[in-house]
């Protein structure tokens, strides 16, 4: 998957969503990664080509998304905070889905979301939870040359969306918005860190993990920080920090830090910030 965009904005009116995104990205996944209001869901809205850029392009595999002809790219999107205002039950969406000879994976997403537990609700009764898993069948159960997911988990509890992570890193042509880094990190080879409109930060998982930096995590947030720590941020009962491999092991061993590892876009996230 080749993802492009060169000098690419969309205005609002008066306000811009996004404005000045360039990056080149090839890559079997790429995560967006962002707080509330920096402008993935925009950036994603261009390249699943539900928006046309008010300046600069974009392009998925070498077209441009948003420009309809007869080789444009087929999409499958997952919007974050879905709505089901229709009075038919879930198992009628299943057997929808089991119709169509391109959705050859519904009844593994089924049983691997767990829908297979509400089947006989109706889909404007869901909470929002089970509205995200139906949300995530749609998009995921049919083929598309790219999916993209915006805030997949979003609604989720912790296991489910462990489960959904790790099924969704396996595909090839995924497109993802998260504002937890630790998603983007699970699921992705590239990484696009936004803030308020503009790109602050990109790179494969070697550009992430290149730099002698850790998440370093202590025993309780009061624990007393050992010296010859160079901290670049404090998270709670977890330190970023600048240090030596072998110091830090020597830490472990002694009981002083609960324990360590090489920090990536929680990291690039924190220093975007």
């Amino acid at each position: 998957m080749k993802v492009e965009a060169k000098n690419l904005g969309v205005s609002y009116g008066t306000v811009w969503g996004i404005r000045g995104v360039t990056f080149s990205a090839e890559a079997e996944r790429l995560a967006i990664v962002g707080h509330n209001g920096s402008g993935k869901t925009t950036l994603l809205s261009v390249l699943s080509g539900l928006r046309k850029p008010t300046e600069g392009e974009a392009r998925v595999n070498g077209k441009e998304p948003y420009v309809r002809d007869d080789k444009w790219v087929a999409i499958r999107y997952s919007f974050e905070k879905p709505q089901f205002s229709i009075p038919v039950r879930v198992r009628d969406l299943v057997e929808t889905l089991r119709a169509n000879p391109h959705c050859q994976r519904v009844d593994e997403l089924v049983e691997g979301l767990g829908i297979k537990e509400f089947l006989d609700h109706r889909l404007d009764g869901l909470s929002s939870g089970q509205a995200q898993l139906c949300n995530l069948l749609m998009a995921l159960s049919c083929d598309a040359e790219l999916v993209i997911l915006d805030e997949p988990t979003a609604h989720l509890d912790s296991y489910r969306a462990g489960v959904i992570d790790d099924m969704i890193s396996r595909l090839k042509g995924l497109i993802i918005a998260t504002h937890d880094p630790e998603e983007g990190e699970a699921v992705a080879d590239y990484f696009i860190i936004m803030k308020e409109g503009r790109i602050v930060w990109q790179g494969g998982r070697r550009d992430l993990f290149s730099k002698g930096v850790y998440e370093i995590t202590l025993f309780d947030k009061e624990s007393e920080l050992p010296t010859g720590l160079d901290i670049l941020h404090s998270l709670g009962a977890i330190v970023i920090a600048r240090a030596d491999e072998e110091f830090l092991s020597d830490l472990f061993r002694k009981g002083l830090i609960a324990g360590f590892k090489r920090a990536g876009l929680r990291y690039a996230y924190a220093e975007s910030r």
